[in-house]
């Protein structure tokens, strides 16, 4: 993660430098790329508004006015004496790694079967590295199951974590409860950064952190750009990654959104590559999705080190009425 800290980091020098006096009309959502953000907050109207920046799906939409640099804090609470949430999130993040270490092994295995074949002759000739190839793939097919797996494990913890509330109301401390009334001033809180705006933006923020505290990276998100029942990718990098597919292939430059929706197989899914253009087109992670009318996906994409890691944000369409 450290280099994405880095380009947090600079993007967040370059969103703050000067400080404009005009008052801007703008909306924005925001996630976490850690933990979730408790009690944040920001002055809208004059008012300080408090918020949750979520990490595994968008905030709802803030509507803002007000000068163009907006500052954020949090306010911190003194925690609670347990948080049963807290078991579980270790578990959930058990989970993932081990889902992440299977895939690895399974891309491992597919890179090293493409090598195998890569100068196999046609005919009988490359019957024995194609033999070759197959036997690595069944070797390394377990990991795939085992991967799934683990990601469900991680996918009904979360929902089990999402069902908890962070306080209960009747479990409340009296300097809990004063905490809950509204604040008279941002001053003496810790600030999770600042971003700059333009008049009638729609913006995405992200909120990480490194060593040296919290940073924001902004994109723009432009209203009904994204339909349900379809794919976007959010490349986090420095660099253009490519998406590729048997139905086509495009670019994902860094920190702009990409719509992609491949053609589906004859069970509705799609299956995407997700290559380094710069580097022979290396294959550094695959996303296999069934995208659903009533509901859409972006992927972000996250430079580790040599690899890549993927995180999706699904959003569902509101429910209709009777």
């Amino acid at each position: 993660m450290r280099a994405i800290f880095i380009l947090l980091s600079s993007a967040s020098l370059l969103l703050g430098a000067g400080d404009d006096p005009k008052e801007v009309n703008l909306r924005f959502r925001a996630l976490s790329l850690g933990e979730p953000i408790e009690q944040a907050t920001y002055v809208n109207g004059g008012k300080i508004m408090r918020f949750l920046i979520p990490s595994d799906f968008l905030s709802p939409p803030e509507t803002y006015r007000g000068p163009a640099r907006i500052d954020f804090f949090q306010n911190i609470v003194a925690p609670a004496d347990t948080d049963e949430r807290s078991p579980l999130r270790e578990q959930m993040r058990a989970n993932i790694e081990e889902a992440r270490r299977q895939e690895g092994i399974y891309l491992q295995a597919q890179q090293a079967a493409a090598a195998a074949v890569a100068n196999a002759p046609e005919g009988p000739a490359g019957d024995a590295a194609r033999r070759e190839a197959d036997l690595i793939l069944a070797l390394a097919a377990p990991a795939v199951e085992a991967a799934q797996d683990a990601r469900k494990k991680a996918a009904e913890l979360q929902t089990r974590i999402d069902r908890i509330n962070p306080v209960r109301p009747e479990e409340k401390k009296p300097a809990e409860k004063a905490s809950e009334k509204p604040i008279a001033t941002t001053k003496g809180l810790p600030k999770l950064g600042s971003v700059t705006a333009a008049e009638g933006d729609s913006l995405i923020l992200l909120f990480s952190a490194d060593g040296k505290g919290r940073r924001i990276l902004k994109i723009k998100d432009p209203v009904q750009s994204h339909p349900y029942g379809t794919l976007r990718f959010l490349n986090l990098g420095t660099a253009p990654l490519q998406l590729f597919s048997l139905s086509g292939t495009v670019i994902a430059p860094p920190r702009q959104p990409t719509q992609f929706t491949p053609k589906r197989d004859q069970h509705g899914y799609i299956g995407i590559e997700i290559r380094d253009p710069a580097n022979k087109g290396r294959v550094l992670r695959t996303v296999r999705a069934r995208p659903e009318t009533d509901a859409r996906t972006t992927y972000l994409l996250l430079p580790e080190g040599d690899g890549l890691t993927v995180k999706g944000i699904t959003e569902r369409a509101p429910r209709q009425g009777p």
